[in-house]
């Protein structure tokens, strides 16, 4: 199975928009720093049935697929990229780690571990160690005693996950929590308790800290923006606003580009509409707005969304193509190869 679907319409529609638009403006190499793989026989129960709301179709996305989606997306380009599995409840986690960790081989592919919320401090050195990775992945699926809107921060990102990276200077890879997103109080104050007592932990707000508007990011990042250890990455954010208010106030090498595939492979358009996220897309799914015919929206990936509205956003800060590169590359690399200077 592939994860790019409808050739004939890549052909005339998505490509056109590559080569017109993007391609030129993007750097010969790429760094993608956040994307997922996990095989069918991973899945304890359908990924449906997870209570936290996803945002693709496929049920299964192997090394082999990411690979080709890769070169349909981003033809004549050079891609690297930081990969973990799918931290959710219905996935058999330490097979789902194993998987990664087996094609890790931290030149061109990079991982990260899904941790347990008990895993102790000394059993995640030793897993980071053994799968040679660059640092964790928690998420909220794993706190199953609490209504989706109370969680923190840290009911998952644990102790023991902030001690070891700390100490080593990993990567830990947040999903916020709740739909008041990276402008809720508590999640503010937990990052700021997070940035002052683990300090050497490196800490990316994925899918720029789920403020897809820019009232809620605005917000955020006047506490955000002071905190020296908190990065960003641009996965699924399509609003040029957001970004632009992103860039415009992290000190230089903190924002990042990132995919979230396979959510970048979905032909849609993600916002936010008086304070919930909307998504548009080609296709009909129970968590998107589409047309009574399927297939008359005329809509590209959801991945080039997110580059056409950073291209309109570096464009309207007056980045020149330094800037570009290292949002798309050398911010990346030099913050994984940091994570993975234990392995020296």
């Amino acid at each position: 199975m592939t994860l790019i679907d409808e050739r004939d319409y890549y052909e005339t529609v998505d490509r056109i928009i590559y080569r017109d638009e993007l391609a030129d403006w993007l750097p010969d190499r790429i760094f993608d720093v956040h994307t997922h793989a996990w095989l069918p026989e991973h899945c304890l129960r359908p990924i449906s049935e997870e209570r936290v709301g996803l945002v693709f179709e496929a049920e299964s996305v192997s090394f082999e697929q990411l690979e080709e989606a890769y070169e349909l997306l981003f033809p004549g380009k050079t891609v690297e990229y930081l990969v973990f599995g799918m931290p959710l409840t219905v996935i058999d986690r330490e097979a789902n780690n194993a998987y990664i960790a087996g094609e890790i081989d931290n030149r061109r592919v990079h991982g990260l571990y899904v941790p347990a919320l008990d895993d102790d401090a000394e059993a995640l050195w030793a897993r980071i160690r053994a799968g040679r990775f660059a640092g964790f992945k928690p998420y909220l699926s794993y706190v199953t005693w609490k209504d989706l809107e109370a969680i923190r921060v840290i009911d998952y990102v644990t102790e023991a996950q902030l001690e070891v990276a700390h100490a080593h200077g990993l990567i830990i890879m947040l999903h916020v929590p709740r739909n008041t997103r990276l402008a809720d109080p508590e999640t503010l104050r937990d990052l700021e308790w997070i940035a002052a007592r683990y300090p050497r932990a490196n800490v990316i707000l994925a899918h720029g800290g789920r403020a897809y508007s820019a009232d809620l990011i605005e917000r955020a990042l006047k506490v955000v923006a002071h905190l020296p250890n908190m990065y960003f990455d641009l996965s699924n954010v399509q609003s040029h606003d957001v970004i632009a208010a992103i860039l415009a106030a992290m000190p230089p090498g903190r924002v990042m580009y990132g995919s979230d595939l396979p959510v970048a492979t979905v032909r849609g358009y993600l916002f936010m509409l008086n304070g919930q996220r909307v998504t548009i897309t080609r296709k009909p799914f129970p968590w998107s707005i589409s047309s009574a015919q399927p297939g008359q929206l005329r809509c590209t990936f959801m991945g080039y969304e997110q580059i056409r509205a950073t291209k309109r956003a570096c464009q309207s800060l007056g980045w020149d193509a330094a800037g570009v590169r290292a949002l798309f590359y050398d911010i990346a690399r030099a913050l994984v190869d940091r994570a993975l200077t234990y392995l020296a």
